[in-house]
């Protein structure tokens, strides 16, 4: 079971962004102390999570003070790594220390781009001199683990600025980095600019760069082990892991989503308000958290849907699907159909099948998982 905290704020937005959060420069002690109730209240079992992950909005925002608070209220038995995203001008020395204090192991920086004119296009806060500045100070610095977030196909990125960006990623020491490809959300600034041919934007140059960029970390020794992820030394994320293997995790903050697996092959999920006056309001001043009355939504997911599930996401990994995990999970044989799916696909040099002991492994590969989308569509549960 994993933990996931949503910190929804952000001084700015970025352009291309559509997760929740909202503008401020600093995270209320009202919010944190919510977030905290609310913590109390989903691990109330008392287990300890395997995961931890603070993600926003801006996490790098919290306090020290707050920070530590939100750390007392989590039991770290059995807990394997704590993730905490970061942006690039909140790296300092102080940071870094008050990380290692309170338990973190790993940081994810989202550097995106070393191109000025993309970053600021973009509303990005840090510039390149400040990217650099953050990459200096965590190499030289910060003594657990680091991954690196980049997006291949901004606008005002040239081809020769992002493989410059990437060979400086590659030299910075992370043992883990994630290339994601621009998705043009048509809500946010400026998906409005590209879809009303304000700027053009041309998506298969955008295609074909993720594809180099992909190509460039690999020959780094950047073993890509998901869609988007890529990794030295098995050096993989733990907590996005578990999404990806179909694990159960607590979502908790305003916005925040969690998903309870339950032994019939059926889920309980919920996603909390994104009202942080309604959030806040609730989490600190009831006198008890019914479930019936905590503002949240709520939906119970039957068989068949998890059954889908289970293979979008699995199948984002170039692990694939485990035979014998599907039959455990859903107590029934592995489709028929599914396999015939695979077989097809794989004359066509789009899966691949492979035996583990007494399991059979099916995944796409590197070159089917290119067409995920299309594979989900054809598949039949």
């Amino acid at each position: 079971m994993s933990l996931y905290i949503h910190i929804p704020f952000c001084i700015s937005k970025c352009a291309y962004c559509d997760f929740f959060s909202r503008a401020f420069t600093s995270v209320s002690d009202d919010y944190v102390q919510a977030l905290c109730n609310e913590i109390d209240y989903r691990l109330r079992n008392g287990k300890s999570p395997e995961t931890i992950y603070i993600g926003g909005g801006t996490p790098s925002l919290l306090s020290k003070k707050q920070l530590k608070k939100i750390v007392n209220h989590i039991p770290f038995d059995s807990v394997k790594e704590f993730t905490v995203e970061v942006n690039p001008d909140d790296v300092t020395l102080d940071l870094l220390q008050n990380f290692e204090n309170c338990g973190v192991t790993r940081i994810s920086c989202g550097i995106q781009s070393l191109n000025d004119n993309a970053l600021k296009f973009c509303s990005r806060r840090a510039n390149r001199a400040q990217v650099f500045n953050a990459l200096n100070l965590l190499s030289k610095n910060w003594k657990g683990r680091l991954s690196l977030d980049l997006i291949s196909g901004l606008p005002m990125e040239t081809e020769e600025s992002f493989f410059e960006g990437l060979g400086i990623v590659c030299n910075s020491g992370a043992e883990h980095i994630s290339l994601y490809a621009l998705t043009v959300e048509e809500e946010t600034p400026l998906g409005k600019k590209i879809y009303s041919d304000e700027i053009e934007y041309d998506y298969d140059a955008a295609d074909r760069l993720w594809l180099l960029g992909r190509d460039f970390l690999e020959a780094h020794g950047y073993n890509q082990y998901e869609v988007s992820n890529f990794c030295k030394d098995e050096k993989i994320s733990l907590h996005n892991m578990n999404y990806w293997n179909h694990k159960s995790y607590l979502g908790c903050g305003s916005g925040g989503t969690g998903t309870l697996y339950r032994d019939d092959g059926t889920a309980f999920r919920w996603t909390n308000t994104s009202n942080l006056k309604e959030y806040v309001n609730f989490w600190i001043n009831s006198e008890s958290y019914d479930p019936e009355s905590i503002p949240q939504e709520v939906e119970n997911l039957d068989a068949e849907t998890e059954k889908f599930e289970f293979f979008m996401m699995g199948l984002r990994t170039l692990k694939g699907i485990s035979k014998n995990q599907f039959e455990k999970t859903f107590n029934c044989s592995f489709p028929e159909n599914i396999k015939m799916q695979f077989e097809k696909w794989n004359r066509e040099e789009l899966s691949e099948i492979h035996t583990e002991g007494d399991d059979v492994f099916y995944t796409l590969g590197k070159k089917g998982i290119l067409f995920l989308n299309r594979f989900l569509s054809e598949l039949e549960i």
